[in-house]
């Protein structure tokens, strides 16, 4: 037997019992009653707004002063203009001017009344469907004019003249008590979605993107993931800022690029990512060396920006690998440890300094240093002898310099061992 799926399941539900149909209408009503929206007007962002204390404490950070757009009429929304945010896993809060979504639910004194309710708000309307701003100041408080044209008469009188300038007027985005932090920008431009996507954007040039393969064909709507593999091969994309010199024209779309974002971490599955580097291969790896980066093609991770820190507060940092690891630098490249040792260890008891074809082995100093030592005394023991063999005078001063030489070597014999570096 075939099961109804999607909106022929649903029809098939609504239509099993008519009479229920009768209260569709009531309940859309009711549900209209209690939503409305209204103009954010201030915000409770920390403790230091006047009415932290009185809204609850820190329960009452998201807190929104609003204003209605349109006259509340509907008796089942409270009198007060203060909201409070429904998600609260969710913080997306909105700047001043902003319009929200309000909606009337139970409080939580639902213990103490029969039916206490208060205001909560959903994200911020999409009325420029803009997600770096989206607010509709009320002109009739805000000022439309710019400072150059807020000019009195004995200024005019003066010589100077109202005239539009390139200033932007100021509407206030932040809150009228206690100020804030949030600047308009003209440049701050959405990502373009394709097919599927699912896109969590940022005000300022940061995102998340849970995407996939989608060659489009399409030059001005084109990404530089998508030149390999089959569309609908998943992509998440974390960047964080947007190129430094991204156009003025903030509303146009763009997609993230690696070589050109501030900080972005790729998880491909069967792409290529294009990133440029100044290091093009791994010469200290002769014997299946790394894949190019830009040729690539496949689950891999990346990681881009001007600086990266890996940190461990209390346990180890581990890479492991099935392949090589290659490490590669412009500079130097340091190991350091601060209060233990540095230890290079090869399975295969093969390790080679200076050269991927190096072959000559390290001398074993400890060893080596006993031994010498013992051959130094002995020379000096025989050009002792040699100095007091009166038959050979001839080699008298030669054998003289030896000795010399090697009680040098002698009272010098520690230092000719590292105190760092340690073989087996």
């Amino acid at each position: 037997m075939a099961h109804k799926l999607g909106f022929s399941a649903v029809n098939t539900q609504f239509n099993q019992n008519r009479e229920d149909n009768s209260n569709i209408e009531e309940k859309l009503n009711l549900l209209q009653d209690n939503l409305t929206f209204g103009r954010v007007v201030d915000i409770v962002l920390d403790d230091n707004h006047p009415d932290f204390e009185k809204l609850g404490g820190w329960s009452s950070i998201g807190t929104i002063f609003f204003q209605p757009v349109e006259p509340i009429t509907r008796k089942t929304l409270t009198k007060t203009t203060t909201a409070s945010p429904l998600l609260p896993y969710l913080k997306n809060y909105p700047v001043v001017n902003e319009l929200v979504i309000l909606m009337s639910l139970p409080s939580k004194f639902l213990a103490n009344n029969t039916n206490p309710k208060q205001s909560y708000y959903l994200n911020p309307i999409a009325l420029w469907n803009n997600q770096h701003l989206n607010a509709y100041p009320d002109l009739n408080t805000n000022p439309t004019t710019q400072p150059s044209e807020q000019k009195d008469y004995q200024s005019i009188e003066e010589g100077q003249s109202r005239k539009s300038t390139g200033e932007q007027v100021d509407y206030g985005y932040n809150s009228p008590l206690v100020g804030g932090t949030f600047i308009e920008r003209s440049n701050i431009h959405p990502l373009l979605a394709y097919a599927g996507d699912i896109i969590l954007e940022g005000r300022w040039g940061n995102s998340i993107r849970f995407g996939s393969t989608a060659n489009t064909g399409n030059a001005l709507y084109n990404n530089n993931w998508s030149t390999n593999g089959e569309d609908g091969n998943p992509i998440t994309i974390i960047r964080n800022g947007q190129p430094e010199d991204a156009s003025e024209e903030g509303y146009l779309p763009i997609v993230e690029n690696i070589n050109e974002d501030l900080s972005s971490i790729y998880l491909t599955s069967n792409q290529t990512i294009p990133l440029n580097t100044t290091i093009t291969n791994n010469p200290s790896i002769k014997s299946n060396p790394p894949e190019s980066i830009g040729s690539y093609q496949g689950s891999q991770v990346m990681i881009s920006s001007n600086r990266l820190v890996l940190n461990s507060n209390l346990d180890n940092i581990i890479i492991n690998s099935e392949s090589n690891i290659s490490l590669t630098s412009i500079n130097s490249i340091g190991l350091y440890s601060k209060e233990n040792d540095i230890i290079l260890q090869s399975g295969k008891n093969n390790i080679r300094l200076g050269d991927p074809n190096a072959s000559q082995s390290v001398i074993l100093g400890d060893t080596f240093i006993k031994d010498f030592k013992v051959l130094l005394k002995k020379l000096q023991i025989l050009c002792t002898n040699l100095q007091a063999e009166p038959k050979i005078y001839l080699s008298g001063g030669a054998a003289g310099a030896v000795k010399s030489q090697t009680t040098l070597m002698l009272n010098n014999i520690k230092n000719y061992m590292s105190k760092v570096v340690k073989s087996i």
